[in-house]
């Protein structure tokens, strides 16, 4: 065989590969959410973010058929590497104070987050927004509460790109309320407090991008290449800033951000 036949046949065997294993990842997530049952996922690898992003856009289109995101998660552990990105539906999008039932989630994470609101569309387009007619497009700052939760069986060693695949464990979104001058705020300053049940965590200046907003243009981006836009009314939260935090069945979970606003939630 020639080696540009074999160079060929590389591409073609992992080009199946690619839709073998996306076919496979996308058929193990959509069981394990309509029947409440982890997924096994050690025998079916993910090989590259594009696999992982390819499987949450066709689960997203198999599970919420029609619908379109009405809120994202982007965020990344510092500035130094590529933040990562997932979309919110509809249903999952709720108002503080809301309520979930902690039975039907396998982890109960929360997490203390401020999120932006838009004002304004931002259409996919060929030639990149600026960061200033981004910010132009922003309505407001918000208090957030991310619910956190797995599909999948071995998730503390599944690996990132499962767990991106997996929309990178969100299960819900908490809005509270917030302020529209937020650019008058300096993050880097900004003190917050996360009390979870009896627990209380503190912190400030905390976000791991510095403002978060910084992560706004970086998923412009991501979405217009996959032919999506962002619309007014959409909610982008921007990460943690105490980590991970487990709750449990009676906590009520309140995230409060001096000058900002709060939110709160109560586990069933």
């Amino acid at each position: 065989m020639s080696r540009e036949k074999a160079n060929k046949a590389l591409v073609n065997a992992l080009r199946k590969h690619g839709l073998s294993s996306i076919a496979k990842a996308h058929k193990l997530l959509v069981d394990a959410y309509r029947s409440r049952k982890p997924a096994a996922t050690a025998d079916a690898p993910l090989r590259t973010e594009e696999e992982a992003y390819r499987v949450q856009d066709e689960v997203f289109a198999e599970l919420w058929p029609g619908a379109r995101a009405v809120a994202w998660k982007v965020g990344g552990p510092s500035d130094k590497v590529e933040p990562t990105a997932a979309p919110i539906p509809p249903e999952n999008l709720l108002r503080s104070p809301a309520s979930v039932s902690g039975a039907k989630m396998q982890m109960i994470g929360v997490e203390a987050e401020v999120a932006f609101r838009l004002a304004k569309d931002l259409p996919p387009r060929t030639r990149p927004y600026s960061e200033r007619s981004i910010a132009a497009a922003v309505g407001e700052v918000l208090v957030t509460i991310e619910l956190c939760d797995t599909r999948l069986a071995d998730w503390k060693e599944s690996s990132g790109l499962w767990k991106l695949a997996d929309f990178q464990n969100n299960s819900a979104l908490v809005a509270g309320s917030g302020s529209k001058d937020w650019q008058k705020i300096d993050f880097l300053k900004q003190e917050m407090e996360f009390r979870i049940g009896a627990r209380v965590a503190k912190a400030t200046g905390a976000h791991s991008f510095g403002n978060p907003f910084r992560l706004l243009p970086w998923l412009v981006k991501h979405c217009a290449k996959r032919g999506l836009g962002l619309h007014a009314g959409d909610v982008i939260t921007t990460g943690a800033w105490t980590g991970l935090e487990i709750a449990k069945i009676g906590d009520e979970v309140t995230a409060k951000f001096p000058g900002i606003g709060e939110a709160t939630v109560k586990v069933l």
